[in-house]
C-alpha cells in the first residue's frame, strides 16, 4: 500500500504542466471597431450629385490620423458608389476632393457606486472596491471634412461628424449593456453570411 502510494505521489508529482504565451496587441480590437464604425457613418452621411459619372481623384495628402489606410479605402470606396470614376492623378481629374480630419478618438467613461479601493496601513496591497454598480461607455468620434473643388473652383464643402458607442455595466455580478454598435456590428455581418446559403438553395 506504502509503495502505490508512493508511486502515486511520484507520478503527480512528475507529471508535466504547459502553458500557452497570452499576448495584447497594442489597441483593442474594440477601439479600433468603434474608430471604423464612426468613420462609416461619417461617410454614409456625404452625398454629392456632382460626383456622377465625373473622373474624380481623392487627395489624402493632409489626412492625419488614426487608421488612415482604412479612411481610405472607405473613402474611395464611397466615391465609387456615388458614382465617381477615381484616377490616380489629380491632372487626370474632373474634380479634386480633398479629405482631412478633424478628430478621430475614443471618449471613455468609468462610473461606480459602491466602497472604493481603500489603503491598508502598512500594505503595498489595498483593500479592494466592493462596487454594488458599475458603468463603462466607450464612444468613437470622427469629424471628417471634404472639399471638393474643379481646378481650385469651388464645388462643394462640408463636415461629416459621426460617433459610435458602446457600454458595459454591472449591478453586483449582473451584467447588461444598453447600447453595443461593436456587437450590432458583427451580427449583422453573421446574419448576411447566414443569408446567403438559404438564398442560393431556393
Amino acid at each position: 500500500m506504502r509503495r502505490a502510494i508512493f508511486v502515486l505521489s511520484a507520478t503527480l508529482c512528475s507529471a508535466g504542466c504547459s502553458s500557452r504565451l497570452v499576448t495584447n496587441t497594442p489597441r483593442s480590437a474594440i477601439e479600433q471597431l468603434l474608430l471604423s464604425r464612426a468613420v462609416d457613418k461619417a461617410l454614409d452621411r456625404f452625398e454629392l450629385p456632382e460626383l456622377a459619372d465625373r473622373k474624380v481623384f481623392v487627395d489624402f495628402a493632409n489626412l492625419k490620423a488614426y487608421d488612415q489606410e482604412y479612411i481610405k479605402v472607405a473613402t474611395r470606396a464611397r466615391f465609387a458608389e456615388l458614382g465617381a470614376t477615381l484616377v490616380e492623378q489629380a491632372d487626370q481629374a474632373d474634380l479634386v476632393a480633398e479629405v482631412a480630419s478633424g478628430a478621430l478618438g475614443i471618449e471613455y467613461k468609468n462610473g461606480v457606486v459602491g466602497l472604493p479601493a481603500i489603503p491598508v496601513p502598512n500594505s503595498p496591497v489595498p483593500f479592494p472596491e466592493a462596487p454594488l454598480y458599475r458603468t463603462t461607455e466607450q464612444t468613437g468620434i470622427i469629424k471628417l471634412l471634404i472639399f471638393v473643388h474643379d481646378k481650385g473652383r469651388f464645388v462643394a464643402a462640408n463636415h461629416y461628424y459621426a460617433k459610435a458607442d458602446r457600454d458595459e455595466s454591472f449591478i453586483l455580478w449582473w451584467r447588461f449593456q444598453r447600447q453595443d454598435e461593436v456587437r450590432q456590428g458583427w451580427e449583422r455581418a453573421d446574419l448576411k453570411l447566414q443569408a446567403k446559403p438559404a438564398a442560393a438553395g431556393k
